[in-house]
């Protein structure tokens, strides 16, 4: 019989967390009303917190890595790119998990010309957390942007499929299983999650694979300007199929609501997004986020993109060069 221990190491914190959280709120109705009531909000805040104070913390990042790689053999290896801009000190966050799955193939961070100090502090974290070097660090000196810097990420994994993941969220260990165990994945489809933690439930749309019509369908009836599900770029991709398509846009696209507008292009091209029923991510929200740095400017994005989705207008080049106007 296995020896009880008192706490839990720091491979198995998230998982305990997890589940615990995934208890509370295992019902989807009262997951929404939760997510939609000010002390639902508060108790997913202080849970949040909780989780960064005791749990997603440097020491703990570091141990995971140290410990060995899960034996687990899933039937799906992947890549992980992580944009970086400016957050050098944060960067063990992105990692916490990641480091220790035996899925995770490698680990991409592209720097888009952050301040000299700023990148000094990201190779210090990483070296801190990585002593055996499986993140690999690609410095850019001129700033181009979350659009073309994330493109580039994927751009340099060596994996067929790779997960993009903002350099301010983690990746829960049930994620990164689920995205593991997927079989038959079609390279048409971005898999994402069906909860950002703490505030961004996608759960109602849970094994939908959305199109283009059923995207203007769902603007029109007010969901997905409820859910942001299509503002979310926390997904799976396969790489050759999301470099062809952001490629074709990069040229054009300016970063205002980036993730919306390579959404919004992709399901023009017939591509799909497919939300995996209980999946989550932890989605950090704070000032210095890129777009609470943009917001008028985005929602202005965002307001016209949700128009053209109900007006059932696809990309096209009159509106790529509207675009290239503005960037």
């Amino acid at each position: 019989m296995r020896e009880k221990r008192i706490g839990k190491p720091a491979d198995e914190a998230p998982t305990f967390f997890c589940d615990s959280l995934r208890l509370f709120v295992a019902i989807k109705s009262f997951q929404s009303q939760l997510i939609r009531s000010s002390s639902g909000k508060w108790l997913l805040g202080r849970a949040a917190e909780f989780y960064d104070s005791r749990i997603c913390t440097l020491d703990n990042v570091r141990r995971q890595a140290q410990g060995r790689r899960g034996a687990k053999k899933y039937p799906l290896r992947f890549s992980v790119g992580i944009p970086h801009f400016n957050r050098g000190a944060q960067m063990f966050r992105p990692l916490f998990n990641l480091l220790c799955h035996p899925a995770v193939e490698e680990i991409v961070i592209v720097d888009d010309g952050s301040a000299p100090s700023e990148f000094a502090a990201l190779e210090r974290t990483v070296a801190v957390v990585d002593p055996k070097g499986r993140v690999k660090i690609h410095r850019r000196e001129q700033n181009l942007g979350a659009l073309r810097t994330k493109l580039e990420c994927v751009e340099r994994a060596s994996s067929d499929w790779v997960l993009i993941l903002d350099s301010d969220n983690t990746a829960f260990t049930r994620y990164l299983d689920t995205l593991a165990s997927q079989r038959a994945l079609k390279p048409d489809t971005f898999y994402c999650a069906s909860w950002a933690f703490p505030f961004f439930s996608f759960h109602e749309l849970g094994g939908q694979a959305m199109g283009f019509e059923t995207a203007a369908e769902l603007t029109a009836t007010k969901v997905l300007r409820r859910i942001y599900l299509i503002n979310d770029g926390n997904y799976l991709v396969h790489r050759e199929s999301y470099v062809r398509s952001v490629t074709a846009i990069g040229r054009v696209a300016s970063d205002v609501a980036d993730v919306m507008l390579v959404n919004y292009h992709w399901l023009s091209q017939g591509g799909l997004l497919q939300i995996l029923p209980g999946t989550t991510y932890y989605h950090r929200v704070h000032k210095g986020s890129f777009w609470n740095l943009t917001q008028e400017e985005s929602r202005k994005r965002v307001v016209d993109l949700f128009v053209r989705f109900e007006r059932r207008l696809k990309w096209d080049e009159e509106f790529a060069c509207s675009l290239s106007r503005l960037s």
